[in-house]
């Protein structure tokens, strides 16, 4: 593998990363993924994931748009709804009120387009019976605010956005992990990456950090997470060691947000 020069450079291939990649190329850029695992291991966290996803929708005529419906299905099924007050309520509870508000207002406002944009990428969703639904009387009954799943969950998820990536052209560089980042007068210019054991420099005008958290790093865990966490049994991603935060951190980044939450 050569060094080489792309527009945007996504260090990750998860969900976060693919979707950023699709993004980037759409408006034209040149793109690439670097995937520190091997192709059998690719997607980070993602892959380890059920698939569902949390969506602001107002009924079936809202479902449609996201994926296919039988007749019966839009008339027996009740699929209740999810508000964006709901989804904010809930952001709320699991992260204790610490959520960013101007994020979470973007999350939450954006979450339909975004994924009726995923679904014309070529992303499959499915109604998420196996977990959200119950039956009352015979008929499926949804509850919790959750109808939407990926299909084929998170592996089936990251196939789908892998193979719209290289439908796009958009090359993903498995066993390719970045080590630094290129940073000159204040401005970064790519990264520093290591294939099989070799480095390589990759040119870019704009970098996205998607490369996970760094549960998978022992000595950060009892860093930022207390004694005894570099003990605990991790499920996930080995490849998640927080590279991408110290990359940053390394060049003068701010840490922000609580990171042991």
């Amino acid at each position: 593998m050569d060094d080489f020069q792309v527009d945007v450079l996504v260090v990750g291939a998860g969900n976060a990363a693919a979707c950023a990649a699709l993004a980037a190329r759409e408006t034209g850029a040149s793109v690439a993924m670097l995937e520190a695992a091997p192709e059998a291991e690719r997607g980070g966290n993602s892959t380890y994931t059920a698939g569902a996803m949390r969506v602001v929708f107002h009924g079936v005529d809202d479902l449609v748009q996201l994926y296919d419906l039988t007749e019966d299905e839009k008339r027996d099924v009740d699929f209740g709804s999810y508000s964006a007050d709901e989804y904010l309520d809930d952001m709320g509870r699991v992260t204790n009120y610490r959520c960013d508000p101007e994020l979470t207002d973007i999350l939450i406002g954006r979450s339909f387009e975004t994924m009726k944009w995923m679904r014309s990428k070529g992303v499959r969703f499915q109604p998420s019976y196996g977990r959200q639904a119950f039956k009352v009387n015979g008929k499926y009954k949804f509850w919790g605010g959750l109808a939407v799943e990926a299909w084929g969950g998170g592996p089936g998820l990251v196939d789908l956005e892998h193979k719209a990536a290289v439908k796009a052209g958009i090359p993903i560089h498995y066993e390719t992990a970045a080590v630094s980042l290129i940073e000159e007068d204040g401005v970064v210019r790519g990264v520093i990456a290591r294939h099989k054991g070799r480095k390589v420099r990759i040119g870019a005008k704009a970098v996205v950090l998607a490369c996970g958290g760094f549960e998978s790093n022992a000595e950060m865990r009892t860093r930022y997470l207390g004694p005894t966490w570099d003990l605990a049994k991790v499920r996930g991603t080995r490849f998640n060691t927080g590279a991408g935060i110290n990359m940053a951190l390394a060049i003068g980044a701010k840490p922000h947000g609580n990171w042991s939450g």
